[in-house]
């Protein structure tokens, strides 16, 4: 009489003969018989009892269908198991993926300052208000008006007041927020790239159910 510990391991030789095939030449992977691949940590229970459960069970329709049966649920397990550890890799890069997307949500939210139409950046204009700003403010005596009626350029008049700073400040924001965004690009479209990278392996690899039935 033939035990399911017997078939359940005839099953394992059998689908590791499918299911392991595309694993030959990984240094993982030893061979045996007739250049079989196994992988080792089966190796010696199958070396041991494939063929005294071959010569028991025989090659009837109703243990060739538990044998099937049983190579199913195998699989099914492989399935489950390297699913999961396909997915605590994507997990984790999908977690610093959304975290980069949030970041990068965030600073697409800061407007634009202006730079009132001059060719340079925001930043620089924030610096040159206030470097000449700290001086006038120091000598200014009034006689010739407001200082903040006073242009910042003597071709281009740009007053010197709160507001023209705040829309130069407003602008350097807008300007870093812009180089952090493409900073992080490159790593959000890495990690995109290895979260299809890892599908497509797994899939390559292990495919689906319908693979071994």
């Amino acid at each position: 009489m033939v035990n399911f510990d017997e078939i359940l391991l005839l099953g394992i030789g059998i689908l590791s003969l499918g299911f392991l095939n595309k694993n030959r030449g990984d240094p993982s992977v030893q061979t045996v018989g007739m250049s079989k691949p196994f992988v080792n940590p089966y190796l010696d229970k199958l070396q041991t009892s494939q063929v005294s459960a071959l010569n028991q069970l025989g090659t009837s329709k109703e243990n060739l269908e538990n044998i099937r049966l049983n190579n199913l649920e195998i699989a099914q397990n492989i399935l489950n198991v390297e699913r999961q550890r396909a997915d605590v890799n994507i997990d984790f890069i999908q977690s610093n993926l959304d975290e980069a997307r949030s970041y990068v949500s965030e600073q697409q939210k800061i407007p634009a300052g202006s730079t009132f139409g001059i060719n340079t950046t925001g930043k620089s204009l924030l610096n040159k208000f206030d470097k000449e700003f700290k001086f006038y403010q120091e000598r200014w005596t009034g006689e010739k008006g407001l200082l903040s009626e006073k242009s910042l350029f003597p071709d281009l008049y740009v007053p010197f007041s709160q507001a023209t700073r705040a829309a130069f400040a407003q602008q350097a924001r807008y300007e870093s927020a812009q180089e952090n965004i493409q900073k992080v690009q490159p790593f959000i479209l890495s990690s995109e790239q290895k979260i299809i990278d890892l599908n497509a392996e797994y899939t390559n690899k292990y495919g689906d159910i319908s693979r071994y039935s």
